[in-house]
Parts: C-alpha cells; structure tokens; sequence
C-alpha cells in the first residue's frame, strides 16, 4: 500500500514538473513574440508620418491647413468680407516667417448681389512632377466653395525649396488653377 502511495506521488510530483515546464516554455514564448512583435510595431510606426490637413470656418472667416511641401504645411486664411485668400508659411529650418501667398477669390468667384458672401475652405494633396526655375507649384490645392451658388475655385502658389533651405522668405500671387460648377440646380428664394 505504500508502494502504492509512493508511486502515485512520483506520478503526480512527474505531472506536476511536466505541466509547470510547459506553462514556464508557454509563459516565455508569448514573451518573446510579444517584444518581438512590439518591435515590428514600433518600426512601423516609426516610417509613418501623419498627414493631417484641417479646416473651420465661421460666418465672415474660414481656416485650412494643407502641406507646402515634405517639411512644411501652410496656413490658408480666407475673408469673406474682401475676398482675401492668403497662406503663411513658416521657414521649418529656422522657424520665421518662410512664405506669404495671396489671391482674391471674388475675381474667380463673384459674390451675388444682395447676398451675403458664404464659403467653404478646404486643402487637398498634389504632387507636380517638374517646375520652372527651380519652382514647382506647393504639395497642396486650396479650394474654395461658393456655399450660394455651388462654384467652385482651386488655387495654388509656386514653392522653391531652396529658397526655404537658404532662409529666404517667399512671397507672390496664388494662381488659379481651375474653375468649375459643383451645383447644377439654381436656387430660388
């Protein structure tokens, strides 16, 4: 009978060893791949840069921001009052003022007589293959959007890069880039 006992307690002392072995083994392999895994994450977000392009606007002022080029984004500002569509720039090298860019939206989008003047700003993405002069268009399009009729403007500005590398401000018109109709129903009141 004490055989018996003894050799249920090497069975169960065997069981034991076996079974904390394997939890122990299970334990440190989740580990591993954990870092591992946490190291695969971390290098993939270390490539991923966020491209975040934001805009509001109010009853006579709206705001954008939208990319200039690899290093920077600009700050579109748009007057309903004047019509007055700028973008600031700051030099990211040396953090002053780096670009100042203007156009009046009134000339490409007329306000309607008797109603007052109601836009919408936005920025997208683009990429110009080439230039002239060292200069290509900036990496975004500003668009601007007659809430009262539905048309719609596209506006950009030439960007040299070298001269945000030398610290030289830059300034001149935005150029209209395009014009079309997003609504075709006319509005009666």
């Amino acid at each position: 009978m004490n055989q018996g006992k003894a050799q249920n307690g090497l069975w169960l002392a065997a069981g034991l060893a076996i079974g904390l072995g394997l939890g122990g083994a299970l334990c440190v392999g989740v580990l591993l791949g954990a870092r591992s895994g946490q190291a695969t994450a971390a290098a993939a977000l270390s490539e991923l840069r966020l491209k975040a392009m934001a805009s509001h606007g109010a009853e006579s002022f709206a705001v954008a921001t939208g990319p200039v080029d690899e290093d920077v984004e600009g700050l579109f500002t748009l007057d309903f009052l004047t019509g007055d569509l700028q973008c600031f720039v700051i030099n990211p090298r040396n953090g002053a003022f780096g670009g100042w860019f203007r156009a009046n939206v009134l000339d490409a989008l007329p306000a309607e007589k008797g109603k007052k003047p109601s836009y919408l700003l936005v920025t997208g993405q683009i990429n110009v293959v080439g230039g002239v002069g060292g200069q290509r268009p900036a990496a975004s399009l500003c668009y601007v959007v007659d809430a009262n009729t539905g048309d719609v403007a596209a506006f950009t500005f030439p960007w040299a890069r070298a001269a945000t590398s030398a610290g030289v401000p830059q300034a001149s018109p935005m150029r209209l880039v395009g014009k079309w109709k997003a609504r075709s129903l006319e509005l009666r009141q």
